[in-house]
């Protein structure tokens, strides 16, 4: 008798165990790779049941260096639906939207405006703990930009021209420490 509710003690944690790695609905996340390049990246992610997922990042930043006025700024709003694949639903893939505005000057012509994209992504969860995962992931797709050209002369910013360019390929790499909430 001892043995059977032992044995039925171990079955009802280890249900428990694996109800608890794919029931959770929301969590925060921090992209470590953006954060090691001191551009802030937090979000969040709803998993709406174990198979499908939403996920929300946003990154800030903003630099300046005083020699030769050197400049990087930047925000972006990163929205992604998931859908989990595998018997723990720890793949996945996507589709990922992005949109945001930008401002570099690393040399003498400085370029600011706006960005818009996304593509399809994929990845993976490694849990750390009950609480904590890894998320490793991929996106590749297009992202398009429109921006203002321009110099300073007597630190004032003096247009040079507007271009547009598109760039297909990868469009978003990261790291993603993950916290389960509830």
């Amino acid at each position: 008798e001892e043995a059977a509710r032992k044995a039925e003690f171990e079955q009802t944690e280890a249900e428990t165990e694996q109800a608890g790695m794919d029931d959770y609905t929301f969590s925060l996340r921090a992209n470590l790779l953006r954060w090691a390049t001191l551009t802030p990246d937090l979000g969040i992610e709803w998993r709406i049941n174990p198979s499908w997922g939403i996920v929300v990042n946003g990154s800030w930043t903003s630099w300046t260096w005083n020699d030769k006025d050197r400049r990087y700024a930047l925000w972006e709003v990163s929205p992604e639906v998931r859908y989990y694949i595998g018997k723990e639903k720890r793949g996945y893939l996507g589709a990922m939207y992005k949109a945001g505005q930008f401002n570099y000057k690393l040399s003498s012509t400085g370029r600011q405006g706006d960005l818009m994209g996304g593509g399809i992504t994929g990845g993976y969860q490694l849990r750390l703990n009950k609480t904590l995962s890894l998320d490793f992931n991929l996106g590749i797709g297009c992202v398009h930009a429109d921006y203002e050209k321009y110099e300073v002369i007597d630190k004032v910013r003096v247009r040079r021209g507007r271009e547009s360019k598109s760039w297909w390929g990868p469009v978003n790499a990261s790291v993603t420490l993950v916290w389960q909430l509830f």
